[in-house]
């Protein structure tokens, strides 16, 4: 990729210069944003500054993108942005739609979470993505290549400094040769053991969990089906099956009470089916076989949060900043959403808006981070932290709580909401504002993510939110005549910009027009407060999907005033 900036920003005396200027001093061309990282988390970052024309480079240390399925479980949120970028479509030609989640205890199953009674209308995703990290990377390696970057694999950090005007950041190539990188910025998504957080010197507070586990993905011959998520508790021995390709290939997972983790060296992490199998079959109590695994590992886990995910002009993001169990599938999705959350905030930084929207990307994400490590320690150690008599007592507990929960559909709904990360709120700041009190949560509240809703038969909400950018919806139940509409048209269009799309959502008093959103249904209306006869509203959702402000009425000036918190101090525009 030729890093060039291509945005207007004040002049940084130790940016890279121009492609038609003098070589930069130093071994390694600059950029504008260096991603350290080539996991799903740094890819998806460099893939959404790409698509907002910042000049963005990404290294990682391995010589090859993953192979292993590793992390797998991609939510609903994660799907959502996905579908932003045109991309969902490729998750689920490659993935498993997997409605649910079954409990089995002592080899009897005795309920599940069902996403098919979870009553979510508002996301086109009601179930899990069961999608291979490999597979993952594969679709984002691409889109970036469509994009004009590639990973510069091989490529070590081994320091960094920063200054007022950017980050020099060594690092050693495939070829043994040193380099400094010059950016203005870095993402360090990097991992749990993170050069990047450690160069920052950065405090990765929390522990490990004491118990270890085996993993396999491998072909299982069992009298059950292939194609659900399951959860099997005997006492002491937790299992999980998780279906990845039909009968040929599934991933499975069983406590290790072997403590060969524990000895170090190669064979911490070497494992054989011959060893998983036996304590498999007893975890789910079925007569099965495993076979011909394309990967087995043991590993153990851990509980980790940093103590702050900004340090002047460098950011840590996905597991190099929190880091925690694998129960409920968060990580990955938590490291995506921390990726659409920061990307925006950069290349509207770089465009010239103020620098402390970039310190909302802490005060916005760090309080997620470390809920999700919360809340994964507490289904953690509820599930698979007991041993002994603590154990028994759980699955004897657990027999008639998971049936009687699992015929509430008050229960299913909450439990897909939480585990799907659609009910994640950030708090105020003076980039969040809500100018329609009245609303109050009839609509979504500000700092909230935006709901989907039909507008018609053939055309939605997400249809008008794709392109991760800013997108301004003026919605009107009251039908308008066609003057009042092209007015209004005339004035939304005053604000679109490539960074901004604005949308007339209505009802015109005759027919149809291009310049409208006709919409023939009312859903649309509903999902954000728009209830009354005449009522209207005015929404400007951010670039990652959350309402950034609001207001009763259609009141294109107002929202012209806060779409100005993200664009150049003293700067003129439309």
């Amino acid at each position: 990729m030729t890093c060039r900036s291509v945005l207007r920003r004040p002049a940084m005396p130790d940016a890279a210069p121009p492609a038609s200027a003098a070589p930069p001093a130093s071994p390694a061309p600059g950029c504008d944003v260096l991603v350290v990282g080539a996991g799903p988390t740094g890819l998806l970052a460099a893939d959404l500054l790409a698509r907002n024309g910042v000049a963005v480079r990404i290294v990682d240390d391995r010589a090859e993108a993953s192979r292993e399925s590793r992390a797998f479980a991609v939510m609903a949120r994660s799907m959502e942005l996905f579908g932003q970028l045109g991309l969902a479509e490729r998750f689920l030609d490659g993935g498993v739609v997997n409605p649910g989640i079954d409990f089995h205890v002592r080899g009897t199953r005795v309920g599940g979470l069902d996403y098919d009674r979870a009553g979510s209308p508002d996301t086109p995703y009601p179930f899990i993505t069961l999608h291979p990290q490999s597979k993952t990377e594969a679709v984002l390696i691409d889109d970036l290549s469509r994009l004009g970057v590639s990973v510069e694999r091989g490529t070590r950090v081994t320091g960094l400094t920063q200054d007022a005007d950017g980050v020099a950041t060594r690092a050693t190539g495939a070829d043994g040769r040193e380099a400094t990188i010059r950016s203005a910025y870095v993402i360090g998504a990097d991992g749990a053991h993170s050069a990047v957080r450690k160069a920052l010197g950065l405090a990765f507070e929390g522990a490990k969990y004491p118990q270890t586990f085996m993993l396999a993905d491998c072909r299982v011959e069992w009298p059950l089906d292939h194609a659900r998520f399951r959860v099997f508790m005997h006492g002491d021995t937790i299992a999980l099956f998780l279906p990845l390709d039909g009968a040929g290939r599934s991933r499975v997972m069983a406590t290790d009470h072997s403590n060969t983790a524990d000895r170090g060296g190669a064979e911490a992490t070497r494992l054989d089916l011959a060893e998983l199998e036996p304590v498999y079959r007893e975890a789910t109590g079925l007569e099965l076989r495993l076979s011909d695994p394309v990967w087995a590992t043991r590993y153990r886990v851990s509980h980790r949060g940093v103590e702050r995910y900004r340090d002047g002009r460098v950011f840590v993001a996905g597991d190099a900043a929190h880091i925690h169990s694998p129960a409920g599938g968060q990580g990955m999705n938590t490291g995506l959403q921390d990726a659409a959350n920061l990307a925006w905030k950069l290349a509207t930084v770089l465009a010239g808006a103020p620098d402390d929207l970039l310190d909302t990307y802490d005060g916005e994400r760090r309080p997620v981070g470390q809920q999700v490590v919360d809340t994964s320690d507490r289904m953690f150690s509820a599930v698979a932290g007991q041993t002994g008599w603590e154990a028994s007592l759980r699955d004897w507990i657990a027999r008639p709580v998971t049936a009687a929960v699992s015929r509430l559909d008050a229960v299913q709904h909450r439990a897909f909401r939480k585990l799907s990360q659609l009910e994640i709120a950030y708090g105020p700041s003076r980039f969040l504002a809500d100018a329609a009190p009245g609303l109050g949560d009839a609509g979504p509240e500000v700092g909230r993510r935006a709901p989907n809703a039909a507008i018609s038969h053939r055309r939605d909400v997400f249809d008008l939110l794709a392109g991760y950018r800013f997108t301004v919806l003026a919605l009107s139940r009251r039908p308008l005549e066609r003057d009042e509409a092209h007015r209004l048209a005339d004035a939304l269009a005053g604000l679109a910009a490539p960074s901004v799309a604005a949308h007339l959502v209505t009802r015109l008093a005759v027919g149809r027009d291009p310049r409208v959103e006709t919409a023939t249904s009312a859903a649309v209306f509903d999902a954000y407060g728009v209830k009354a006869r005449d009522a209207q509203a005015t929404y400007l959702v951010r670039p990652d999907g959350y309402v950034a402000w609001r207001a009763e009425g259609i009141d294109v000036a107002a929202c012209a005033r806060a779409l100005e918190r993200f664009r150049a101090e003293g700067r003129a525009h439309g």
